[in-house]
């Protein structure tokens, strides 16, 4: 089954599939059908092919769309070395059997270059790939799949060509060749020799090198500061390493500047150990700095005030920095802040406890957890132990992060008894909340594990998501194990209706007298209304009231149609294979847009479940907010509750904040497929019933009846082989949920539970209940 998005369909459309291979057409049986969404069956005796669909509506019929098509959106390295394997990660890129191919294509010239695919390991979802010996040094090169039937378009993001060399530091990415150069003496130093050339001279060893005026100890007890801080500054020179070997190396107070192009090595972690106690930031790295890093190293912060961090650019961008087999107690101290290109944390294990940062000890507040991710591209975490307990690890716009491998740990210790000071507090569920009472155990500060709000291209996969030390107190609204919360208002994002649109040039109306349009950087604008809904493009710059975007539309909007502009809180991601126990919300997409996002294979086990909550609002004297989301799919997740403390469900909502009419259409090419539910006979519903939901939620009561009268946010939405066992209620459906497939569904009920298999409500009468619902199997 599957649902398609368009326009002018008529209220009888026929439509046909194709198969490229085959080259064989048939028609489809069409379920249910509107002007602008059609649902339609493709019978079980079609063959795996790639399809074109086109619908014709009595008097035309459309250009044909693709399914099963590959899509290349992005890669786990920026670099591409010949003979150094990469992956490719989008979807539809291997779907077997046919064997899958991959071109490099010169991005200024067109010449292409054949790729070496390994399809051991690779999936629809990433291709392995190794660059030809043809890729050139300093070129930018996208990359074209085949999947065994046909090719993909270029990829939207670029490698950039570059020589092989040896990796030092076992980073495994090619730009960390860059280190080879600086990581061993050259040939023309000998310590101690007479004319021993400086500019050879690449590692200092703190404790024995005789070009060090003052020499570390290592003893635990001697303040060696000094030492370390001048064998990085006489290494920044001409690049290299400032060697620790086995010891302790106390350093106080004092701050560490990590100069560019000097990397702060230890024997091993287990052997080579720095304590420090800094109210500074303990480990500074030089804005612009390239090259630097901890490798074989234990850091340890003894500081006891919980108001100091632990690395800090000062908000400045730095690059080619990697973090390698370290052992990090960050202690009461806040983050490790990133901001900047080519970010490497692997094979290392940081702890955090609780920490009052941004806030005042004395009154326990504030409190910041042990990553920020801000302004970064090209990041890599993988294979890493993450243990803390205070605030979140938090991404945001952030562009290529793979997060691959870790194991997170989310303490629940972070808890206080409630005094005056939390006398506004209130449990947000069962609904109404009822307040927090005096003398109650809460917990002290929001709290999740991973926030990604603005990030593109991104890839969390094979992680194990756990909680420590009792269970999550849900007294603030937080908790999840994933997140995604971008949006708001501008310049992120923004509504408005169309003036007039010509070719690439969008004109809309003003939104206010006398002010214009902002657009923030990387903003889409998509259309929500009209024959032209669907369709989105990038914002290449705005002046007022006029959008230039990167091309025409292929179905131009009229005058008077709507719009939102924004920039995605998440686009291209891949959520796929972890394991999430423990934490009160699974995988959230609340609010703002999305775009291209696939959580797939995911263990849910005693974890909240995974929900995609677009909204609509428009507060008086603010801008108008409204949510799209688009080619979404939650396919092949498992999720158990089996103590009762957090529902399973997947949960395709939208919410009406203000306004008592849909504005427009949110919700594009939705799938939720072959996922498995086991509820528990009475859990609390934190934020959404057990079981598979599509509803509209109207929360602007205040504002008037509910309308329902136009076009509904949500069309088209598919649930189809999913299992539901002894939920309450295994499919929930209200007014506005337009044209929804549930297909081959199955549900059950152990002794003492009892299943309905269908609840569809109206939220006022005269409303009426969902419409064009297709409910089959076959």
């Amino acid at each position: 089954m599957f649902s398609l998005h368009g326009s002018g369909f008529g209220a009888a459309p026929r439509i046909f599939l194709k198969a490229l291979r085959a080259q064989k057409t048939v028609e489809l049986a069409v379920k249910s059908a509107e002007d602008g969404t059609a649902v339609t069956q493709v019978p079980r005796s079609l063959v795996l092919d790639v399809y074109e669909v086109t619908v014709a509506n009595g008097g035309a019929t459309s250009a044909p769309a693709r399914l099963n098509a590959p899509e290349a959106h992005h890669f786990d390295m920026p670099d591409a070395a010949p003979g150094t394997r990469l992956r490719v990660f989008g979807r539809n890129l291997y779907i077997g059997p046919l064997a899958p191919a991959a071109v490099f294509v010169d991005a200024a010239s067109g010449a292409e270059l054949k790729g070496v695919v390994t399809t051991s390991g690779s999936s629809p979802y990433a291709l392995f790939v190794t660059p030809p010996a043809g890729v050139v040094a300093g070129r930018s090169y996208r990359v074209k799949v085949f999947n065994g039937y046909v090719w993909s378009a270029p990829s939207a993001a670029t490698l950039l060509g570059r020589d092989r060399g040896p990796d030092p530091f076992a980073v495994g990415l090619p730009w960390a060749f860059d280190f080879a150069a600086t990581a061993a003496d050259g040939p023309g130093y000998k310590a101690g020799a007479a004319g021993a050339k400086k500019a050879d001279h690449h590692v200092f060893n703190v404790k024995t090198d005789v070009a060090l005026s003052v020499r570390a100890k290592g003893d635990g007890k001697a303040n060696d500061a000094a030492a370390i801080q001048n064998a990085i500054n006489l290494a920044a020179a001409y690049g290299g390493v400032v060697y620790l070997p086995p010891g302790v190396y106390d350093i106080g107070s004092a701050s560490i500047d990590l100069k560019p192009g000097v990397v702060l090595r230890g024997y091993t972690a287990a052997s080579s150990k720095i304590v420090y106690r800094a109210t500074r930031p303990g480990f500074i790295i030089e804005p612009g700095s390239a090259l630097t890093g901890f490798v074989d190293l234990t850091l340890q912060n003894q500081d006891a005030s919980g108001a100091t961090s632990n690395l800090s650019s000062y908000d400045q961008p730095f690059g080619k920095f990697i973090i390698q087999r370290v052992v990090w107690d960050l202690g009461t101290g806040g983050p490790i802040s990133l901001k900047g290109d080519r970010i490497a944390i692997l094979n290392s294990t940081f702890r955090q406890r609780v920490n009052y940062l941004t806030g005042d000890p004395a009154q326990r507040t504030g409190g910041i957890g042990p990553f920020r991710f801000a302004s970064v591209t090209n990041v890599v975490l993988r294979n890493n132990t993450i243990s803390w307990t205070t605030d979140q690890i938090s991404f945001k716009d952030v562009t290529g992060a793979l997060v691959e491998n870790n194991r997170f740990v989310r303490s629940a210790s972070d808890v206080i008894v409630a005094g005056p000071g939390q006398a506004s507090w209130s449990w947000p569920f069962p609904y109404p909340p009822r307040p927090v009472a005096m003398g109650e155990k809460v917990s002290r500060v929001m709290g999740r594990q991973l926030s990604t709000n603005f990030v593109a291209n991104l890839v969390i996969q094979n992680n194990a998501f756990s909680t420590s030390d009792g269970t999550i107190l849900w007294n603030n609204n937080d908790g999840e194990t994933i997140l995604s919360e971008g949006g708001g208002p501008s310049p992120r994002e923004e509504a408005g209706t169309i003036a007039s649109v010509s070719g690439a040039q969008l004109l809309a109306r003003p939104k206010c007298p006398g002010c214009g349009w902002r657009v923030y950087p990387g903003a889409r604008l998509f259309v929500v209304s009209g024959a032209g809904a669907g369709q989105h493009r990038r914002v290449l710059s705005c002046d007022g009231d006029a959008f230039t975007l990167e091309s025409p539309f292929d179905v131009a909007p009229a005058a008077g149609d709507r719009f939102s502009v924004a920039v995605p809180s998440l686009e291209n991601a891949i959520i796929r294979n972890n394991t999430m126990s423990g934490n009160p919300f699974g995988v959230a997409m609340y609010h703002g847009a999305h775009l291209n996002v696939s959580v797939v294979a995911n263990q849910l086990v005693d974890n909240g479940g995974i929900y995609l909550y677009p909204a609509q609002k428009a507060p008086s004297g603010a801008p108008r907010e409204f949510n799209v989301a688009l080619n979404i799919e939650i396919n092949n997740n498992a999720l158990r509750n089996t103590k009762g403390l957090f529902p399973s469900y997947v949960t395709v909502n939208f919410v009406m904040i203000s306004e008592n009419d849909f504005w427009g259409r949110s919700l594009y090419a939705i799938e939720a497929r072959a996922n498995q539910i086991v509820a528990r006979k009475g859990t609390l519903a934190l934020f959404s019933e057990e079981g598979f939901n599509h509803m509209t939620v109207y929360q602007n009561a205040g504002g008037g009846p509910f309308l329902g009268g136009s076009p509904s946010a949500m069309r088209g939405m598919v649930f189809q082989g999913d299992v539901c066992v002894n939920c309450p209620v295994a499919y929930r459906l209200n007014t506005g949920s337009v044209d929804t497939t549930i297909w081959n569904a199955v549900t059950s009920a152990s002794a003492g539970s009892v299943s309905t298999f269908l609840s569809d409500l109206a939220i006022v009468p005269a409303v009426g209940k969902s419409k064009g619902t297709v409910v089959g199997k076959d």
